[in-house]
């Protein structure tokens, strides 16, 4: 009588290929996985650039309504109280650390992010307060660029050319 004999389980040969595979697998996926910081950082201050643009063009639309978006320095009331709200150069926000760009931002603003000027108020830099080990505050620009993970926003610099956003993620 010829009994069959029936194989239960795996061999080693089996068991050392499917763990070398994973292996491989867990090496060449593992990058990915690890990188998803810098890329969810670059993707808040993207949103963050592209909210800025956004409430830019609000107050641009507001200026133009009180007649002050061919004043190369203007404030502009945003909600009809009579008082200035915003500082304006041709009708979009300035880059004034008090009155220009950040205070068209929400109250998150002020703490989550950390931002800065120049000296003329024409470039407005900003970053995650994270990525620089503090709260959300003004701050000289020096740990700001530092990140190298920031945005700068340049004012308008005249009537016909509206500001600009630049991305700086090489540290993101």
């Amino acid at each position: 009588m010829y009994h069959s004999k029936t194989q239960q389980g795996f061999t080693l040969i089996e068991l050392v290929i499917v763990i070398v595979i994973l292996g491989v697998l867990a090496a060449t996926a593992a990058p990915k996985f690890i990188d998803l910081k810098s890329d969810a950082n670059v993707a808040v201050l993207k949103s963050m650039g592209g909210a800025i643009k956004t409430s830019g063009q609000l107050v641009y639309m507001k200026s133009t309504m009180q007649g002050l978006n061919s004043l190369e320095l203007g404030n502009v009331d945003l909600d009809s109280d009579g008082t200035p709200d915003i500082e304006t150069r041709y009708g979009y926000p300035s880059g004034s650390r008090t009155n220009g760009i950040s205070k068209a931002m929400s109250g998150s603003f002020a703490t989550e992010w950390i931002w800065s000027t120049n000296n003329s108020d024409s470039i407005f830099y900003l970053t995650i307060a994270s990525l620089t080990f503090t709260s959300g505050a003004y701050v000289n620009q020096v740990p700001i660029v530092a990140t190298n993970c920031y945005l700068i926003y340049n004012r308008a610099v005249n009537a016909r050319v509206s500001p600009t956003i630049e991305y700086i993620t090489s540290g993101c």
